[in-house]
């Protein structure tokens, strides 16, 4: 039996001479071989001189003359190709060493042909044609011109140093060949890891005894399971588990055999296994062991598991895999790129080495095994994929590109210095367009290499049928562009169009500014009309160190200067959309960020608006020079210039850490993306607070703390991201010792100064109102224990593009809840615009807004512990109410509301609920007073035609009750009460569409009539439908009666108290109702005078008792009712018998309708106060002397009791006057 490392041995040396004998059958099929050889035989071509490329590392020969065919041959016989020129560098250095060699000028002939396929250039050794340096014109591809030479001197309109194409054998001049030495190219396929493989379905050789087998790949990421190799259904294998090597050796991968070393990711790996069967084996990486394996795993399965998926199938499930895991199960798949996969023992051997380069087949190194490539690609060891490379143009199209699954379509296009922006596009061109999104492919984007599925700079995913790419300001360079037809495809065609910009001015034509020189007495002043370059300034500042930041400004002097900064080349304000004097640019530049947004790869800020004050600033810069622009559309004089450099700070390192003073600020700082800066503070015993705290400037900054050693964004203690520069962080109890703390952002941030201090203790106390958060505020150091819960809320004056709620720092574990308005576009209402009746309404205006609702949301907070965000899109006006609860106990958190209202969407207004805002009595009086234009007090006939009640007009006739000839207010206020008036009225104000309304609603009305809702309510939905209040208007009954003002039944003109429903007559005519009268036919002063009389009666009657016994006087008392009765009689004051009266008609000459006429209201009557009857019957008081002062009320009515006690009051108006007795 041979030795395991004999077999391997063997195997390896066997393929190896069979590699050397490929290499040389390749040869022989080069362009060399050519028999239309007219020029120099090989025999005479000799080698001139010899040279290494420092570069490189290569060696190169310089061949005397000859053709192309025959130079290429002895290349070949120099083991080397016809030179291959990968970049600008090699083709200066061959040209600077062979092309002027020995002081005779010479043209090079390079290893590029089309000469199997015209327009499809490859190299000599098989290399991909990539690089170019095509001379003017060129190539011509004129006849034969096949082959490609580097152009001497003496070429005409050919730079030297650049290419032409030529025919194998010119007559017209010489060409000396320049030989590389070097092997030809090698090949390799790479694996996508989705499904990329290759199936060898071949009756393959049983392996029986002993197996090696061997691979070279190269992964990018070698985790999970990978499958290099396998035979049919779970047989032998090679595979990658997790950066190890293992071998496939039965079905259960967890009892495979594994290595005991691992291999690096992105770099080429020989790895083998060497399986004697039932003996042991081991494994090897770059030729040395890795592992053993024992004998119970030194098994060689022949892929006959018979899985459920080949059983159910019925397939044979035989073949060899390579890529992916075998026929029993369509994973594991293999992701990077293979090189050789060789399979041997003793007796068998098969190597596939991909020399192929291009084509869906591979074959064995004896040509007797076909593999089918699926979806695998072809590449170069580095990666790059061998493709023919298609240049594209500016504002040129290539058409009717096609592809199939898989396929690596590459194109590129040489981007100029001063290009301003590329645009690229590609989109599949129909005939049929039943064919319309059946077509899907990929593209990946790179600048200076050629991209793939895991590196580039840029990807469009999943294009259905269209595709493009924009660059602003893309670098210099070479973009090159791989298409990936995830289907078949056919008719592709791409566009690319670039637009260049004018080269800056020369210095000489520019003003330098020098690091903090002002530069004054700045005037432009053009003129109405004059050209724009007339309107410009140009500066420019030469920066030979990095900055953190370059800061430009303009002040001083009159008019209006706008100004800008930019790499590459001047501002060009005339012809940029960022020139335009915006409304919102001023907002959205403040932090000078809106170059890089806008332009991509150059830096650059603009600052526009009113007067000469204005600043531009670009961060982390490199040594360049940067060009200014000051500008006016007007006219500005006498501004001062000046620029300013922030160095880039000491501090930038851990170790480099500044130390802050307590209480003493440090700055102004500035920073960018990318950019640490580190500082610390040393915190004493007895701290019973310690505070870090930014303020003052701009942008957005975070800050990070820990104590002994440096925070980073992903280690720390405490951390504050609040929106803006001004953050803080603020904790009790300090750890005694040096707290380290980073401030860094992911954004710019200027004019910042951070301050260490220590405070006293902080105590938050909550009483459980809602706080108010108002934008930018923080609230810091709230907490709370387990399970409580705080309010806050914040109040929008108009709806927001955005609104955050934010919490950070601190300790604990917190969640939030947000419930309130936001706002969403109402599109139902936005067709309605283009109706005809309702796009133009008002005048011909179109309707403004109307095209947002808004509608009540809870929203929850999203983070980490204390770190929560309630992020809300398009709130609404309002209030929002915002809940933290503690889901653990949390402390020294901190919160902060920040939003920014919108421009474009108008605040959402409550509808009110509707109200009755006219009654049936106003309505009448509004009627009355408008259509009275005569003003005497009632209406005519005429004015009477004008009069509207619920939008109709009323008859004169139903309205003049009294046939007078005139209508009184009295006639129309009943007309307006009328029920069916009046309850159309109510329910018309209440539901202006003619809605249903609830009863609860109509039944809290007041009204004049009586009306009951529920007996109409005939679906018993508690609610009135217009149709249902139609039928009580012609149902109802007329309870008003405008003629009884008091409804008692009595008409006002013969109610002697129109006002009080329960008096209506006054027979004695003393003013007080005979219901409410002691003696109705007696007048009560009358009366008052009899009592009198009685009274002193009655006290002679004490007297002349109390001289008697008490006996006596007990059977003299006084019987009060026979005393009256007595009086009536003496004073002949007894009520008559009654006699017919005629009722007295109350004619209205006039009426002043601004008074009312109450109806259901209690009358009042005001009686004199005559407590002291005695001095009212003796005698009648005189009046309160004229000097006697009085209360005045609020009505200024002076008033007095006089004599005092007596109950008697008299008023004036004012001192001037007389009393009067009331």
């Amino acid at each position: 039996m041979v030795p395991i490392q004999a077999v391997y041995v063997i195997m390896q040396s066997y393929r190896k001479s069979l590699s050397l004998v490929l290499l040389f059958l390749i040869s022989l099929s080069v362009p060399a071989l050519s028999n239309n050889v007219s020029g120099q035989s090989t025999s005479e071509i000799e080698v001139l001189h010899t040279a290494v490329n420092p570069y490189n590392n290569k060696t190169y020969h310089l061949l005397s003359e000859g053709s192309w065919s025959d130079s290429a041959e002895v290349a070949r016989a120099l083991d080397g190709f016809l030179t291959t020129v990968d970049d600008t560098q090699e083709n200066q250095w061959i040209f600077d060493t062979f092309a002027d060699f020995d002081n005779q000028s010479r043209h090079l002939w390079i290893g590029l042909s089309d000469s199997n396929f015209a327009g499809e250039y490859r190299w000599h050794d098989g290399t991909p044609f990539h690089y170019r340096n095509w001379g003017e014109d060129q190539p011509s591809a004129n006849g034969d011109e096949n082959y490609v030479h580097i152009a001497g001197t003496n070429m005409g309109n050919i730079m030297p140093g650049t290419w032409n194409d030529l025919d194998d054998d010119p007559q017209y001049f010489p060409v000396y060949g320049v030989v590389e030495v070097g092997d030809a190219v090698d090949y390799a396929l790479r694996f996508d890891g989705n499904d990329d493989h290759i199936i060898i379905d071949e009756d393959i050789p049983t392996f029986i005894g002993n197996i090696s087998i061997t691979a070279n790949i190269n992964l990018p990421d070698t985790s999970g399971i990978q499958f290099i190799t396998m035979l049919g259904d779970y047989g032998w294998g090679l595979y990658i588990n997790n950066g190890y090597i293992s071998y496939s050796s039965e079905y259960s991968i967890s009892r495979n055999p594994v290595s005991n070393l691992s291999i690096d990711e992105n770099v080429w790996t020989e790895i083998a296994v060497v399986i004697q069967e039932g003996v042991g084996g081991y494994f090897l990486i770059d030729g040395e062991e890795a592992g053993e394996i024992m004998s119970n795993d030194a098994n060689i399965p022949q892929g006959d598991f018979g899985s459920n998926d080949c059983y159910q199938s019925g397939e044979e499930c035989d073949e060899l895999f390579i890529g992916k895991m075998g026929a029993g199960c369509d994973c594991n798949y293999f992701m990077g790129m293979i090189d050789s996969v060789s399979v041997s023992n003793q007796e068998h051997s098969l190597a596939w080495d991909f020399l192929e380069g291009e084509g869906s087949i591979t074959s064995d190194e004896s040509n007797q095994y076909q593999g089918e490539i699926n979806g695998a690609s072809w590449v170069m060891p580095d990666g790059t994929i061998v493709a023919q490379a298609v240049q594209l143009f500016s504002d040129e199209m290539v058409y009717d590109i096609s592809g199939q699954a898989g396929d690596q379509l590459l194109f590129f296009i040489e981007i100029e210095e001063y290009t301003k922006n590329l645009y690229i596009d590609a989109y599949i061109d129909y005939w049929n367009w039943e064919e319309w999104n059946d077509y899907n492919f990929d593209a990946y984007f790179a600048h200076d290499y050629i991209p793939n599925s895991w590196q580039h700079d840029d990807i469009r995913e999943d294009n259905y049928e269209y595709m493009w790419m924009d660059y602003m300001w893309p670098e210099e360079g070479v973009l090159w562009m791989v298409i990936v037809p995830k289907t078949d495809i056919d008719s592709l065609t791409i566009y690319t169009y670039m637009e260049i910009a004018d080269p800056p001015p020369s210095l000489d034509e520019m003003t330098e500014l020098i690091n903090e020189i002002p530069i004054t007495g700045q005037t432009i002043d053009a003129g109405r009309g004059a050209p724009d370059e007339d309107r410009v300034l140009y500066y420019y500042v030469n920066v030979t160190e990095n900055l953190s930041a370059l800061t430009v400004k303009t002040y001083g002097g009159t008019g209006n200067v706008n100004l800008a900064i930019q790499s590459q080349t001047v501002p060009d304000p005339f012809d940029s959309f960022w020139g335009w004097e915006e409304p919102w640019f001023e907002d959205f530049d403040d932090m000078g960020v809106i170059g890089e947004f806008a332009n991509g790869g150059t830096k650059s800020d603009w600052s526009s608006g009113p007067g000469n004050d204005h600043q531009v600033i670009l961060y982390d810069l490199e040594p360049a020079i940067y060009y200014v622009t000051a500008y006016t559309f007007g006219k500005t004089s006498d501004f001062t210039i000046v620029a300013s450099m922030t160095f880039e700070p000491q501090n930038i390192e851990p170790e480099d850490a500044i130390e802050l003073m307590p209480g003493v600020a440090y700055g102004p700082l500035s920073g960018y993306n990318g950019l640490s800066q580190y500082f610390k503070v040393d915190v004493p015993e007895g701290t019973e607070r310690l505070e870090v705290d930014l303020d003052q400037g701009f942008g957005e900054a975070s800050l990070f703390l820990k104590l002994a050693s440096s925070p980073t964004p992903s280690d720390y203690t405490y951390k504050s991201n609040s929106p803006g520069a001004g953050d803080k962080i603020g904790f009790n109890d300090p750890t005694p010792g040096m707290w380290y703390i980073l401030l860094n952002t992911e954004m710019v941030f200027g004019d910042v100064k951070i301050t260490a201090s220590f405070e006293d203790r902080y105590v938050w106390e909550y009483d459980g109102t809602p706080i108010q958060l108002f934008n930018g505020e923080e609230i810091t150091g709230i907490e709370a224990p387990k399970g409580e819960s705080l309010s806050f809320y914040v109040e929008l004056e108009k709806p927001g593009e955005y609104l955050i709620i934010q919490t950070f720092g601190g300790s604990g574990e917190i969640v939030m809840t947000g419930i309130g308005n936001v706002m969403f576009p109402d599109f139902d209402d936005f067709f309605d615009l283009f109706d005809d009746e309702m796009f133009f309404v008002e005048e011909g205006r179109q309707r403004p807004g109307g095209s947002f609702e808004s509608e009540e949301t809870t929203v929850s907070s999203y983070g980490l512990g204390t770190e929560q965000t309630i992020y809300i899109e398009l709130p609404a006006n309002g209030r929002f109410d915002f809940t933290v609860e503690a889901i653990e106990e949390f402390s020294d958190v901190t919160i902060i509301a920040s939003w920014e209202y919108s421009d474009f969407i108008d605040p959402i207004v409550e509808p009110k609920e509707p109200v009755v805002e006219l009654n049936c009595r106003e309505v009448a009086k509004n009627e009355m007073s408008s259509k009275d234009l005569d003003k005497n007090g009632v209406l005519s006939q005429d004015e009477v035609k004008s009069v509207m009640i619920n939008g109709k007009n009323i008859a004169f006739s139903t309205t003049d009750t009294n046939l007078d000839g005139e209508v009184e207010f009295a006639e129309l206020l009943q007309i307006s009460c009328q029920c069916g008036n009046e309850l159309e009225n109510i329910f018309s104000q209440l539901s202006p569409n003619n809605g249903d309304l609830s009863i609860e609603i109509l039944t809290s009305q007041v009204y004049e009539n009586d009306f009951n809702f529920f007996d109409i309510d005939t679906n018993s939905d508690l609610r009135i439908s217009r149709s249902e209040v139609d039928i009580l208007i012609l149902l109802c009954e007329t309870t008003f009666d405008a003629f009884d003002g008091d409804g008692d039944g009595v008409p006002d003109v013969d109610d002697a108290f129109p006002t009080d429903p329960d008096e209506s007559k006054d027979t004695d005519g003393d003013g007080v109702g005979d219901n409410a009268d002691l003696a109705p036919s007696i007048a009560n002063d009358l009366i008052y005078s009899a009592g009198v009389i009685l009274v002193i009666g009655l006290l002679a009657m004490l007297v002349l008792v109390s001289r008697g016994s008490r006996d006596s006087r007990k059977n003299d008392a006084w019987d009060s009712s026979k005393q009256y009765n007595l009086a009536e009689q003496m004073l002949n004051l007894h009520e008559q018998p009654s006699s017919e009266q005629k009722p007295i008609q109350i004619v209205q000459e006039s009426f002043n309708y601004d008074s009312e006429i109450i109806q259901n209201s209690d009358a009042q009557t005001n009686l004199p106060n005559n407590d002291n009857l005695f001095e009212e019957l003796l005698k009648q008081p005189d009046s309160p002397p004229q000097q006697l002062l009085g209360m005045i009320d609020g009505n200024g009515i002076e008033s007095v009791e006089y004599p005092v006690n007596s109950g008697i009051r008299w008023q004036r108006s004012n001192p001037q006057q007389q009393w009067k007795r009331v």
